[in-house]
């Protein structure tokens, strides 16, 4: 396939009247790699949000590749304390995961040795390895991470 993945024309998006992101364009193309740098409070985890579909332009147009699927790293994910959850379980969670598919997923990111932890002990390395593995169980064609060092810090 050719042609972008996403495409924003003039985009803006608004929190209590007040713009976070202003008149952005961009495209998003296959086998390129965008990093967005900036200041705190700059937007760019607005903008990674609204690239992946969670936040709505006020003004402006967002398209997206037909049946695009996007492969997508949080800064942070909470989960329920009370909730026993293994990472093996977790990565199951995945539509269309297997056991063999979550095996290579860790394997791909160096974190087989986790595939039997809780996922509620795991440091923020090793969190962010079985974010990442379970981002690209999805076979992503746009794999989008929003401060994917953060943690290992």
């Amino acid at each position: 396939m050719s042609g972008p993945l996403i495409t924003f024309d003039n985009v803006t998006v608004t929190f209590d009247g007040r713009h976070v992101l202003d008149n952005v364009s961009l495209k998003l193309e296959r086998n390129k790699i965008m990093t967005l740098v900036g200041p705190n409070g700059a937007g760019k985890s607005t903008l990674v949000k609204t690239v992946i579909g969670l936040n709505k332009p006020s003004t402006g147009t967002v398209w997206r590749m037909p049946k695009l699927r996007i492969g997508y790293v949080p800064q942070k994910l909470k989960l329920n304390d009370t909730l026993p959850l293994m990472v093996n379980r977790f990565l199951l969670l995945c539509q269309n995961a297997t056991n063999k598919t979550v095996k290579e997923a860790l394997e791909l990111v160096d974190a087989s040795h986790l595939q039997n932890a809780n996922m509620h002990t795991l440091s923020g390395g090793e969190l962010q390895r079985v974010l990442l593995a379970n981002a690209v169980l999805k076979q992503p064609d746009l794999l989008v991470l929003d401060e994917p060092v953060q943690a290992s810090m």
